[in-house]
């Protein structure tokens, strides 16, 4: 099934049948984020380099896959047998979970364009990144979802890319606090960078002169990233305060903060 003929007019409009040969662990609205700024570097750029952390089943590599200007996809999944750590109190275990079932799955779509794949099973930390055969215009970090791995992981990927790459993330409800201690070391280290909560779950970080607020469907979707970080604050502290009777209009606004399409 090679579905890349028609892929320009596809990423145009953000079409998320991309997205629909292989599950990804995502809602509508982090798909549309995440191809605004795939669509993004491509047109910035021209060719790009994908580098992704927490690969799974290869769900978000397909629309990068399929692309005729992405060059190269670095992904890096250190694939554990038992649980993954996780600070929402919980370990998460992912069935089948090894580089072998996700390049099936890849090749499935596409096999002419597997080979433009590099994989290192093994934590980003651990990679000489003298290995990489390029250096990554965008990259997503979906791994591990604790403080201490979220920024080791931007470290590794702040370290490795391209002036003025986008580095972004899932689950921004749960990694807040690492993403909060990454805003502070970049403007401790006075570097230039732009911020922003997307739909879904989906939180960027564009380095050096960003070229994000260009893109029509950011301007309209996004949102101050450190002003979502003080809300999520804020609701912690309630949740910590308010009577139990009240908490739950306490996760309702936490919803309608993190699931609400707001412009800004």
């Amino acid at each position: 099934m090679i579905l890349s003929a028609d892929f320009e007019p596809r990423i145009d409009e953000l079409d998320l049948s991309l997205f629909k040969a292989i599950d990804s662990q995502s809602d509508d609205g982090d798909k549309r984020s995440w191809l605004a700024l795939q669509r993004i570097v491509r047109r910035w750029n021209g060719n790009y380099t994908y580098l992704e952390i927490g690969s799974y089943l290869g769900g978000s590599l397909q629309p990068h896959l399929l692309d005729p200007r992405c060059r190269r996809i670095i992904s890096i999944d250190n694939r554990p047998p038992d649980e993954l750590p996780d600070d929402r109190g919980q370990g998460f275990r992912y069935a089948d979970n090894s580089t072998a079932s996700m390049l099936s799955n890849l090749r499935a779509i596409d096999p002419g364009q597997v080979s433009k794949i590099v994989c290192f099973d093994c934590d980003a930390r651990d990679i000489d990144p003298a290995c990489l055969p390029d250096r990554p215009d965008l990259c997503f970090i979906d791994g591990e979802h604790t403080k201490r791995a979220v920024m080791s992981d931007f470290d590794f990927c702040a370290r490795v890319c391209s002036p003025r790459a986008i580095i972004y993330f899932h689950d921004d409800w749960v990694i807040y606090p690492a993403l909060a201690r990454i805003i502070r070391a970049l403007r401790k280290e006075r570097k230039h960078f732009t911020v922003l909560k997307l739909l879904g779950s989906t939180f960027a970080i564009g380095l050096g002169e960003s070229a994000m607020r260009e893109d029509d469907f950011i301007r309209k979707a996004a949102v101050n990233g450190r002003l979502f970080i003080l809300r999520l604050r804020v609701l912690r502290l309630l949740k910590l305060v308010v009577p139990a009777a009240l908490l739950p209009m306490v996760r309702w606004l936490r919803r309608l903060i993190n699931g609400v399409e707001v412009t800004g």
